[in-house]
């Protein structure tokens, strides 16, 4: 492989992931490890002797089929002619392999069309985290009539709870446990970084947690952390361990590096979200203030409400100091309760989620002609949210204004209810977005959106009461006589 012959030395942690026929199975890894080769001969050895009719190895983008294709397959057949090169026979197709009796084909994950109407009985997802879900779940849709199901998913990782992450928190979570020679301790360096890296004189070793010994990352063994968990396997790879990785540059990025984020996602190999692009639970809590949970209000009022299942509404008012001051939080089924919670607040004006459920939401929006408007997000849309009196309608930039009522939090410029079941559940559905560098396939530009890393129906909702409010706070200072 790569024009030289196949060893595990200096890569001995490989050994019992080659050897694990697990089928489903998670990797969550830092960059340059050797999984993508490990997934290649993985493909091929289940292609060759497993008896499978189809295989999917999905990529982000169609960009990257094509290098894989050329850039790692075509040499693999080359360098290996009497084995791997006989094995596989050419196709019409680029991305459409015969390897054996089993078709391998090769598929970028934002296309619909390419996951269509393929039998599979092993799918491989690389890089994961650039995958939207509703591809991922298509493609586990393929596998719906096979007798083998196996599933092979490896990532750099991104969010915490997010892609690769959150399926390896699903799984029995490997790590690879160096033992020291000196007094048998084993020493997860993941768990105890930075300070598993000592500096010796001009050195920079990795260090045994009980002795301070120096660790050879040959000299180690896989300890699973929830061994409960049998159906998904989960192995973790960082340079941390790489004989190929000098611990001393690896320090010296951690201390001097601007960009934690990379640093933590490729070098160590795990899911980092810096403070300012994620709400804590405590930070979210923390405002809250004494008053209870209101059930009426003089008003005026402004409200928020997220459809789905069932009806989140925030509702809240101006505030003497603050930005504003959340009153009521609440959770509803029937759309006419809104109507009620409009007389009993005094609401002015509400902003409600416009999806799925239009045609409910344009007859409340009816029913409350002038102070409920539908909301839809256009990410192409800039500037001030674009009120529509006579459509009933207001659009805005999704990141922008999340970005806003965001911000409100962090700045600690809005008071909460009391501490109950509600705002815990408010305060859950807000840490459960977190905002996320992400790059356009064609164009190559990047921007920032916000990914749902759970249930977050009250961030929304929020959102939508705190535009509802700035449009009141900026009508109420227009209509101010400043002079």
């Amino acid at each position: 492989m790569d024009g030289r012959p196949f060893t595990f030395l200096r890569r001995e942690y490989l050994i019992q992931p080659y050897q694990d026929t697990h089928p489903h199975q998670v990797e969550l890894k830092a960059a340059q490890m050797g999984l993508t080769s490990k997934g290649m001969l993985r493909v091929a050895h289940r292609a060759r002797y497993g008896g499978y009719r189809g295989i999917l190895y999905l990529f982000p983008s169609k960009t990257d089929v094509t290098d894989f294709s050329k850039g790692r397959i075509d040499p693999l057949i080359s360098e290996n002619p009497e084995t791997i090169g006989k094995w596989l026979s050419q196709t019409d197709s680029a991305n459409v392999k015969r390897i054996w009796n089993c078709y391998l084909y090769l598929r970028g994950m934002t296309s619909r069309v390419g996951l269509k109407s393929i039998p599979i009985d092993f799918i491989v997802f690389d890089e994961l985290d650039e995958a939207p879900q509703n591809a991922v779940d298509m493609a586990m849709e393929r596998m719906a009539h096979s007798e083998h199901r196996e599933v092979l998913k490896l990532s750099n990782p991104t969010l915490p709870d997010y892609g690769i992450d959150k399926a390896f928190q699903e799984t029995d979570q490997h790590y690879w446990l160096l033992k020291c020679e000196k007094c048998g301790e084993y020493t997860c360096l993941e768990d105890t970084f930075p300070e598993c890296l000592l500096e010796i004189g001009s050195r920079v070793v990795r260090a045994c947690r009980k002795c301070q010994g120096e660790l050879n990352p040959s000299i180690g063994e896989w300890v699973p952390k929830r061994p409960s968990i049998t159906d998904k396997r989960g192995y973790h790879y960082s340079q941390l361990f790489s004989h190929f990785v000098d611990p001393g540059e690896i320090l010296h990025q951690f201390r001097t590096t601007n960009n934690l984020t990379d640093f933590y996602n490729l070098k160590i190999g795990i899911a980092y979200v810096e403070a300012t692009n994620r709400l804590s639970v405590q930070e979210v809590l923390a405002l809250c203030g004494d008053n209870g949970r209101a059930d009426s209000d003089p008003g005026p009022c402004f409200m928020g409400v997220d459809q789905g299942k069932e009806l989140h509404v925030v509702i809240g008012k101006r505030h003497i100091s603050k930005a504003g001051q959340i009153i009521h939080l609440g959770i509803y089924r029937d759309w006419e309760e809104l109507d009620r919670l409009m007389r009993t607040f005094h609401v002015s004006r509400c902003v409600v989620d416009a999806l799925p459920e239009t045609r409910n939401a344009r007859a409340f929006a009816e029913r409350q002609k002038g102070r409920v408007f539908l909301n839809y997000y256009n990410e192409h849309q800039k500037g001030a949210y674009a009120w529509d009196e006579k459509k009933l309608i207001v659009s805005c930039n999704r990141t922008e204004s999340l970005d806003a009522s965001h911000r409100e939090i962090m700045q600690q410029s809005v008071v909460l209810p009391r501490e109950c079941k509600f705002t815990q559940v408010f305060a859950d559905h807000l840490h459960n977005t977190a905002k996320k560098l992400e790059e356009d396939e064609q164009t190559g530009s990047r921007r920032y959106v916000y990914v749902k890393l759970g249930p977050d129906h009250f961030r929304h909702a929020f959102n939508y009461e705190a535009m509802a409010r700035q449009f009141g706070s900026a009508s109420l200072f227009a209509n101010c006589d400043l002079s």
